[in-house]
Order: C-alpha cells, then structure tokens, then sequence
C-alpha cells in the first residue's frame, strides 16, 4: 500500500468518523562537543565480548568474495539490483557484480574521494563525494550520466526509486533529484539540533511518499512528488541539561511492513508508528544508533551496548534479549528468513539469530575488519561489505 493511499484512507475515516561514544560532528556547539569527545577519552574502552563456542545450527555458504579498496570512512555497504550487486569505496572505486558468481561485469574508477555507498533504480547507481557532489552512472557500463551537487557532505547512501532520487545530506537539506536528468524537483531543509551524532539514517522511499528520520527524535512522512509534509512523529522527546544528555538521532535503519512502520532512536525508544497519521501505536524505551529487523511477529533491535532485544510486533512486549555479542559493534540485524536474524561485528564476524529465542546458533567470519551498518539482502542471498574492503555473497542453508 502508498504511503498516500495510507493517508487518504484515514482521512476518509475521519470523514466518517557505538558504543556509547560515537564520532560527533560540530554543527555550532564547539564547548558541547569537545565535552563529549574529552568525556569519551577520559572513559575506559570497553573490549568486544570474547566469543565462546556454540552448537552451529544454520550455516552460511559463501557464494564468492571479492576485494575492493579499503573503506574504514564512511557509510559503505553493496546495492543489490535484479541480477547485479553494486559496491564502491572510499578512493572511488565502484565496481559491478555478477549475482551469483561474483564475477565482475564492469568496474570504474573515479576522481573523487566518495563519502557513502552505492544507492540506484535499475537504470542508474548513484555515489556521493566528499564535496557533496552526486554521480550518476549507469546500472550497464559504469558511465557518467550526470552530476548534482548536494549543499554539504553526504553521509548515507543516496535513495532512488518510485521515480524519484533523494538525497539527504549533513546540513539536514533533501534533495529530490530527477533520475533521468538530475534536475532538481524540489528540496526542504530540516535545521539539526547544536549537537549531533555523526551520521544519520538513509530516507525509505515508498509509492507517493518517503520517511525521514530526524536528528531530534522526529520521524517525519513526506510526499514525494512536492516534498509537503504530511505527517510528524515524535519517537521521543530530548531530555536533560545538556546537549549530549538531549542527543535523540534516528540513526539507524527504518523498516516497515504493511500494517506499521518501525523505528528507534538514541537515548530514545523503539516505536511502532501507524502509518496513515504517524500516531505512536506503541513504544519502549531504547536506545539504538544500528537499527532493527522485523519479522513475522516481532521486531528485533540492536541497542547501543549491542545486545539484541526482542519485542512482540503488535504488543511491544519484550520477549528476549542476547548479551553474548555485547559491545561487538553490530551491524543493523538482517532477518534471513523468519525464523534467522543475521547481525555481523566489528571484527568481520556473521552471527546467525534464532529469532524464536534469541540463541546463538551460527557464525561465520567473511573478513578481518567491521561489517559495514547494513546487511543487504535479495530474496535468500545476503550481501556484505567490511571497512577492509571485503564484500561478499553468502546463503543460507535452509
């Protein structure tokens, strides 16, 4: 269902009726931020929990694995379209893949140092610079179609499809680009509080609308087409003295299925959000910069210490929690299937999730450094990129 017809319909009823201490970008608050990075310093850092063994009951078979530059910088994570996987680096290397067979169809090497990933529609993959500026090429060949210029540094893949290319960039400025032609149709800018978290969530592109989570707490629907608002969230609301006690980001990935949208923000909550009006159907205090998988039946989220937590779907009650990965530096969770949730860490780790309970019960190491913040999945294959360059392709066995 669009995220418009959503809307609509209500108005027809109505009618009738990091660890703790993440890398922080200066915005204005130099004092706050300096506080907080000298509060960081002075703090003991806290090693990723050893792993023990386990009883391996789901595995992982690696497809391929191929190398790119390294990418420890920036929001790096492949784009999987039809038959072809996407993926980019930090020095500007994109590179096309084969599916299945991880063979390369077409790779280019750009001029420009990249800020974040691969996003795209079919016709065309986009890759942002360090500058802001905004490529298009194309989905076949890898040649430039067009540049735009974004008004600060991008952060987070750029979102394309439904006909449209969004781009969100550090500033709290969306841009909505034409994917043919990259002119622009329209653009908003949503001034970010003094101090913020380095990073923010990547826009959902539904039909006739997009969700953007804000660096106050705020989700917020737009229509694509015009950019107008149509609704406002409040996940939650800052609390506290200070400009680190207020930090609220939505951070990490939102997920929707088609009765409900689901988010969680820092030092925030997790909530289920309806979808027509943006009314908060439930919520729990959570905090969480990674993100969540939903399921059949429950939602399951990383929170900022990286234990797993599970929650009824349509309850928000809380039925399990998983500390054996604490402060491992998880990835946003992937579900796999419903019943296996995938999550990797910081040391190139994948951890197979029984989503009924919570156990531990699969683990493969694909590379040597972090798996990047997304997971990227396509029917029962899952994609993965790591800051030492690896990405790679793996399936379940099932």
């Amino acid at each position: 269902m669009s995220l418009q017809l959503w809307v609509a319909k209500a108005d027809m009823t109505l009618k009738r009726c990091t660890w703790f201490c993440r890398s922080l970008k200066r915005s204005g608050w130099v004092s706050a931020t300096l506080l907080l990075v000298s509060a960081c310093a002075t703090e003991p850092v806290v090693p990723p929990t050893e792993l023990s063994s386990i009883k391996i009951e789901s595995k992982l078979d690696r497809l391929w694995t191929r190398k790119l530059e390294k990418s420890a910088k920036g929001r790096f994570e492949p784009l999987v379209l039809n038959d072809t996987v996407y993926a980019a680096s930090r020095v500007g290397e994109v590179v096309a893949f084969d599916r299945e067979t991880g063979k390369t169809r077409w790779k280019k090497r750009l001029k420009f140092s990249l800020s974040s990933g691969v996003g795209g529609d079919g016709n065309a993959v986009f890759v942002s610079t360090d500058d802001g500026a905004i490529l298009a090429l194309s989905a076949t060949n890898g040649e430039i179609l067009w540049e735009a210029q974004a008004s600060s540094e991008v952060l987070a893949p750029v979102s394309a499809g439904f006909g449209t290319v969004l781009v969100r960039s550090a500033d709290g400025r969306l841009l909505s680009l034409d994917p043919l032609s990259g002119a622009e149709r329209w653009s908003v800018t949503h001034t970010p509080p003094a101090l913020t978290l380095n990073g923010y969530s990547q826009p959902k592109l539904l039909d006739g609308g997009v969700l953007v989570g804000l660096d106050d707490g705020r989700l917020l629907a737009l229509g694509s087409a015009d950019g107008k608002v149509l609704w406002e969230s409040v996940v939650s609301v800052p609390s506290g003295r200070s400009e680190v006690e207020r930090l609220s980001d939505i951070d990490g990935s939102i997920r929707f299925d088609d009765s409900a949208i689901y988010v969680a923000n820092y030092q925030g909550k997790l909530a289920r959000i309806e979808p027509a009006r943006g009314e908060i159907i439930w919520s729990v205090p959570m905090s969480s910069t990674a993100g969540l998988a939903v399921t059949q039946d429950k939602v399951i989220v990383v929170g900022d210490d990286d234990e797993l937590h599970a929650f009824d779907k349509n309850s928000g009650q809380a039925l399990w929690n998983q500390d054996a990965l604490k402060f491992r530096h998880l990835s946003a969770p992937q579900n796999v299937t419903d019943d296996l949730i995938v999550v990797g860490d910081v040391e190139g780790y994948l951890h197979t999730v029984s989503s009924a309970d919570g156990r531990l019960i699969g683990r493969t190491r694909v590379a040597k450094q972090s798996i990047f913040p997304e997971i990227t999945r396509l029917n029962n294959t899952l994609l993965v990129q790591s800051a030492d360059g690896t990405v790679a392709a793996l399936r379940p066995q099932l």
